[in-house]
């Protein structure tokens, strides 16, 4: 089974964190397939970490034992994800993007960040969407069976009968599987 692992997650396995303790289990048994989005190394910025550091997204899915996993390529957006590590998009990935925007985000305001500096609390806000948004776009553009995440605005039951309406197969918590 294919599995696209949120950037939660994967803080999870690396953390050693008890909700992931069967799913570290089903990837050691060879039944479940890790993939992971690249979109993640982006993320790292709330860590302190800038787009030009890959090699510290890389050290963690090490230390997630996550290092050999499939890696899954976003739609590359200037000043956020890395060169080698994103796919040019064209008006239909940008459409299915803004598809997930609207399911997961739809009901909140837009959030502005010209003149905002990289750490303050609204580009946090705005990177955390866009990484949320590019990784589902990930699972549903790969194909892969089951998007796994511990973020609740995945498994809200407003939205998640839409995301599967989109083709997300199945969402699931690490300690579901």
């Amino acid at each position: 089974m294919k599995l696209t692992l949120d950037h939660n997650v994967v803080i999870d396995l690396a953390n050693r964190s008890p909700n992931v303790d069967g799913l570290r289990q089903l990837m050691a048994d060879g039944t479940h397939q890790a993939h992971v989005v690249e979109i993640g190394a982006s993320e790292m910025r709330q860590r302190g970490i800038r787009p030009d550091r890959f090699d510290l997204f890389e050290q963690l899915l090490d230390e997630a034992g996550l290092y050999t996993a499939s890696r899954l390529a976003p739609m590359m957006i200037w000043d956020l994800t890395f060169w080698d590590h994103g796919l040019w998009s064209d008006e239909q990935m940008a459409a299915e993007a803004k598809e997930i925007e609207d399911v997961l985000f739809g009901e909140s305001p837009a959030i502005d960040i010209k003149g905002e500096p990289d750490d303050s609390p609204k580009v946090a806000a705005w990177l955390n969407r866009v990484c949320d948004v590019q990784s589902m776009w990930c699972h549903l553009h790969y194909g892969n069976e089951v998007f796994v995440s511990s973020d609740r605005n995945f498994h809200k039951a407003t939205k998640l009968p839409r995301l599967l309406s989109l083709g997300a197969g199945r969402i699931a918590r690490p300690e579901e599987l």
